[in-house]
């Protein structure tokens, strides 16, 4: 992998992460190794409250850039349920062992919202709500604390007729927003490759 800066490679971790993290952007399915159990689906009202998330589940998802001249490891990130189907949880880490991060989705039971926090293994963390759309798409806005230059994010994913996931993603850092990255996520058998490293300075 080229060196590049910690803001960049952080900046290519959260966006992975989002697809998160979206799909959004986020682990685990029972039936592999090294993933911790679903402890129960959702009923059929609880799935409704994720809408097209629900369809991330049980599968693990690895990220292909869209851009031409786009580099950095892929990310590897598979979705399961917890607490009777009550939350969704998202486990990544990226190819390269560089990097990685916890999401838990759950429908906030004041707000009636569907909201979000992810825990990364770079120290700093972030927390959402996903807002789902018509037509099968999802957008989500974040605010990131213990990042040294991005201070929000948002995205968009969606699953595509063809199964695949594609999510593109801004970050707000300096007072403006910018371009992050457009990324497809295909369905794969693979494991979450386990994080022995820090992000490359």
């Amino acid at each position: 992998m080229h060196r590049r800066t910690l803001a960049d490679a952080r900046r290519l971790a959260l966006t992975l992460a989002l697809t998160l993290a979206s799909a959004g952007l986020l682990a685990a399915c029972a039936c592999f190794p090294d993933r911790a159990p679903a402890y129960g689906a959702p009923t059929a009202a609880q799935a409704g409250s994720f809408g097209a998330l629900t369809g991330l589940v049980g599968k693990t998802w690895r990220s292909e850039p869209v851009a031409e001249g786009e580099t950095g490891p892929a990310d590897i990130s598979a979705w399961s349920w917890d607490l009777g189907g009550r939350v969704m949880v998202n486990r990544h880490a990226l190819e390269d062992r560089s990097y990685g991060g916890v999401t838990y989705v759950y429908e906030n039971g004041q707000t009636g919202s569907l909201d979000y926090v992810y825990v990364t293994s770079a120290g700093f963390h972030t927390t959402g709500t996903f807002v789902l759309g018509d037509d099968g798409s999802w957008t989500a806005e974040e605010a990131v604390t213990g990042h040294d230059t991005i201070t929000r994010v948002r995205s968009t994913g969606r699953l595509t007729p063809e199964g695949t996931m594609t999510m593109t993603s801004e970050y707000f850092a300096k007072g403006e927003w910018s371009p992050g990255r457009n990324v497809v996520y295909a369905s794969v058998d693979a494991d979450i490759p386990k994080i022995t490293g820090r992000l490359a300075e």
